[in-house]
């Protein structure tokens, strides 16, 4: 109690005639304390919950206090720390503002709520921004497969897996769908020639390595795996085509098409309901 009535006698801490102070209609107890006035003097609660010992939020004994809730309810928040603080009989004016400079310089929360870093990110590639024509330089994907109905048999029909290219324009974001039957060297070059007859030459083809297509199941990256990437890459060169690999297990690099199979997939799963 000394210490307590030592703190609001601190020479440090004035009292103007706008202090939140007067609001509480505040009294000296018998040992000289000031209390949080009201209308609870009858009350058969102890006297600390009707009426707390009022301590300045700039006093030295207040910090004090407010970091030792604060560690008591376990670092979990002004509300908490408050709640401790006012059932311990204790009424700080100001409370809030203080016990939140304390949860700002309390090493412990920083750690807990800290807000994660922003990553820095490159430049653009250059086939990013240079204006060209559509399609002139490309990303590439496969996704898929599909479970469809091919034909008709005796005992009922016939079931077939279907992937899907997906080539995306790096300059405007345009999307050109082809799909395949396999995930074999001659069907990506059948569908590679079918969009080229439709959009035109390609300068520039970026894709994924064969084993980090991001999204395909296991059944795709298996068979991927299988494919000849020294004859397709023999047969752009044949069409001028520069096919540009992604590193491996970057699959972050081809941002740009996994973002537009996403969007895809969303359209083609309400068709497929």
């Amino acid at each position: 109690m000394q210490t307590l009535k030592q703190a609001q006698n601190d020479p440090n801490v004035t009292t103007s005639r706008k202090s939140p102070l007067l609001k509480l209609s505040p009294f000296l107890d018998s040992d000289g304390i000031i209390r949080v006035g009201g209308r609870l003097k009858r009350s058969d609660m102890d006297l600390a919950t009707c009426h707390p010992i009022v301590l300045p939020k700039d006093g030295h004994v207040s910090k004090l206090l407010a970091e030792h809730y604060h560690r008591q309810v376990q670092h979990q928040g002004r509300q908490l720390t408050l709640g401790a603080i006012r059932s311990a009989g204790l009424w700080v004016i100001g409370s809030h503002n203080l016990i939140r400079s304390i949860i700002n310089r309390c090493i412990t929360c920083r750690k807990l709520r800290g807000k994660p870093l922003t990553q820095v990110v490159a430049d653009l590639p250059e086939d990013r921004v240079t204006a060209s024509p559509p399609f002139t330089n490309v990303g590439m994907d496969v996704f898929g497969p599909w479970t469809v109905v091919t034909r008709k048999t005796r005992g009922g029909t016939s079931d077939s897996k279907r992937w899907a290219v997906l080539f995306t324009c790096l300059y405007s974001r345009a999307i050109h769908v082809e799909v395949i039957e396999s995930m074999e060297t001659s069907s990506f070059i059948s569908a590679y020639r079918r969009f080229v007859a439709v959009r035109g030459p390609v300068a520039k083809l970026r894709c994924d390595r064969g084993t980090n297509f991001v999204g395909a199941k296991h059944e795709l990256d298996e068979a991927f795996k299988e494919s000849d990437h020294e004859q397709v890459a023999s047969y752009l060169a044949s069409q001028q085509c520069q096919w540009v690999f992604n590193p491996p297990h970057a699959s972050h690099f081809g941002g740009v098409w996994e973002r537009q199979i996403g969007t895809v997939r969303r359209v083609l799963n309400v068709m497929f309901l």
